[in-house]
């Protein structure tokens, strides 16, 4: 894969939005810092590429996770949704990303109304499905966010990275701390944003696992040295 390592002027924007997304599912902070720019670039090429603002939303949000220029990446992620839905408004996935950026204002009844869209659009769609169990907890009772995750992994067994870091904090959020920890597992961490810390301390110390637990901070500490309990919101 040589030649990706910079990848060359004469990229068409649909060939840099299709490397900027195989960089965004590294979901790791230098992977998706280049998926940035590849995506950026992407919609600076044609600005009607509602799929690559789609995934540029995404990157962005998953920098401000990271503790990366987070009102700067909070604000570019929410303006990205923004156009994304704008463009091509039959996009499932534009819906999501845009629910999730309300949902993270505490507009929650827009956040649901988009969400409903969204699945209304692709009703079993993988992608949309694990977007909306993001945010699941807030909106069902958790009987039926667990049951929502379990639906989503039998629809795709082999889920990607990117999926397992929302399942654990899906199942985080209705207590099922096992399950949390289980997905948790499949990420390397550097592949944690900061909330994913806090469910790791916070699954280990609800299971009685005290040790690991406190191991588990302080590791969150020396990456995080400002993480808090606030972080899982």
């Amino acid at each position: 894969h040589h030649r990706h390592r910079k990848p060359p002027d004469n990229l068409n924007a649909y060939e840099l939005y299709l490397l900027g997304t195989e960089k965004l599912e590294q979901v790791n902070q230098v992977d998706v810092e280049e998926a940035v720019r590849l995506l950026t670039r992407a919609v600076e090429l044609d600005p009607g590429l509602a799929r690559a603002w789609v995934e540029l939303s995404h990157s962005h949000g998953i920098l401000t996770g990271f503790g990366v220029e987070r009102d700067k990446n909070r604000a570019l992620s929410a303006e990205a949704a923004e156009r994304a839905v704008q463009l091509d408004p039959g996009d499932a996935e534009a819906h999501a990303v845009y629910a999730m950026i309300l949902g993270d204002r505490g507009e929650f009844e827009r956040a649901k109304a988009e969400f409903d869209t969204a699945l209304r659009l692709a009703p079993g769609q993988f992608e949309v499905l694990t977007f909306y169990l993001d945010w699941a907890s807030t909106f069902e009772e958790p009987e039926r966010v667990a049951q929502l995750v379990d639906k989503a992994v039998s629809l795709n067994p082999g889920f990607p990275m990117w999926s397992a870091r929302i399942f654990a904090h899906a199942y985080f959020m209705v207590g099922r701390y096992e399950d949390a920890l289980r997905m948790l597992d499949r990420l390397t961490p550097e592949n944690y944003g900061r909330k994913h810390w806090v469910m790791r301390s916070g699954a280990l110390a609800a299971l009685g696992r005290t040790e690991e637990a406190k191991v588990s901070v302080t590791d969150a500490l020396r990456r995080f040295p400002n993480l808090t309990v606030e972080d899982l919101s």
